[in-house]
């Protein structure tokens, strides 16, 4: 059975103690059932990652001691993968998370786009951040996917094209998105809203230098075409 994996801010070099806080300490001891002396895995979201054991010692706050035994860092996997996304409604918006997270996106930027139905701020706070947290641990991944603050489609072409990253416009009249992301150490994605990008908004992320790319012949919705697509980046590296 797998090492059980928590998150912490950060992490102690090996022989140091570290603090589980209140809720991961809950359960670890709750849910998980672990106890004083049994193994965990600590990861820092950026790369760390600390084999450890579970201690005995609670503080004032709840947060619970685990002895680090060992530290080593992760490389980020490749390419890195950086996601436009109009945000879908209701609970579709955790499963889009969720793929992401496990996929170690290394960012995902919500989309202010014509067609938008969903406010590009209800990708923020800390519901999104725990959905994460958990795809992390889930996926025993080392790097946390970063929500960036929302964009328009053309800012977000601008933005990675200007730094040297090729921009995918995921558009099933593209090429196969697997054409466009073999070799690359970086690539960025865009994901439009059900109406789909408005034609100007083509025309300008085109015209800055982004690809249309298909994943095939049919519409997926939001959240499935970005799982897809990353999946995809992911199974071609």
């Amino acid at each position: 059975m797998a090492t059980p994996r928590f998150l912490l801010e950060t992490l102690p070099v090996a022989g140091g103690v570290a603090w589980l806080d209140r809720d991961e300490a809950r359960h670890a001891l709750g849910s998980r059932r672990l106890g004083e002396g049994d193994p965990v895995d600590l990861v820092d979201g950026r790369g760390g990652v600390a084999s450890a054991v579970l201690g005995r010692e609670r503080d004032h706050r709840g947060n619970l001691s685990a002895l680090v035994r060992e530290v080593q860092r992760v490389p980020r996997p490749a390419p890195a993968v950086h996601l436009g996304t109009a945000v879908p409604k209701g609970d579709r918006l955790g499963t889009l998370l969720d793929a992401v997270g496990e996929l170690a996106v290394e960012s995902v930027t919500p989309l202010d786009c014509d067609h938008s139905v969903t406010p590009a701020e209800r990708l923020a706070g800390d519901r999104p951040a725990r959905i994460l947290s958990e795809a992390l641990k889930q996926s025993r991944g080392a790097w946390l996917t970063e929500i960036r603050s929302p964009a328009s489609p053309i800012a977000f072409v601008e933005a990675h094209r200007g730094a040297g990253v090729p921009v995918a416009v995921l558009d099933p009249r593209g090429a196969p998105l697997s054409r466009l992301v073999v070799g690359q150490a970086s690539v960025a994605m865009l994901v439009g809203p059900e109406g789909g990008f408005s034609e100007p908004e083509l025309r300008a992320m085109h015209a800055a230098g982004a690809t249309p790319a298909s994943l095939g012949p049919t519409v997926l919705r939001i959240e499935l075409a970005a799982a897809v697509a990353c999946g995809m980046v992911r199974a071609t590296a």
